[in-house]
């Protein structure tokens, strides 16, 4: 075999040698990152899966909150209106529809907005009382 054959294979080994050296580097890295991808996949599964969960529990408390408005709704529903208020007032105390009276509105600092009230003249109130007082004695002989 003459030398330069001898120097080709040489060549030719030592080339596939390295082939196979990159290819190795490459296979251990190819697995690092499939390693890592896996681990990054794991992590985010398990967030959705808490996501659902939270998901699960807002459209829970959304519907408890639905349940709730719409029983509030038919609550405020069915109060008397102001004006049938006003009007019921008129006709149960005449003397009332009489004199100046209506709605004033007075902040509540509290609850930080305007409440509405009933104003009559001071002297009213004593219809109130005596009214109540009646009632209540009547409740007790009754």
């Amino acid at each position: 075999m003459s030398r330069s054959a001898l120097v080709l294979i040489l060549l030719l080994v030592a080339a596939s040698g390295y082939a196979w050296y990159q290819k190795m580097a490459l296979g251990s890295r190819f697995a690092a990152r499939e390693t890592e991808l896996l681990d990054t996949q794991a992590q985010l599964e398990a967030r959705v899966g808490d996501l659902e969960e939270q998901g699960d529990s807002l459209r829970a408390e959304i519907e408890v909150l639905g349940r709730r408005l719409a029983a509030t709704q038919l609550t405020v529903s069915s109060l008397p209106k102001k004006v049938g208020l006003a009007q019921r007032l008129r006709t149960s105390y005449p003397d009332l529809a009489r004199t100046a009276w209506g709605v004033i509105e007075v902040y509540d600092d509290q609850d930080q907005r305007y409440v509405e009230y009933m104003a009559v003249p001071l002297w009213m109130s004593e219809t109130f009382i005596l009214d109540h007082r009646n009632a209540s004695q009547c409740r007790a002989t009754g």
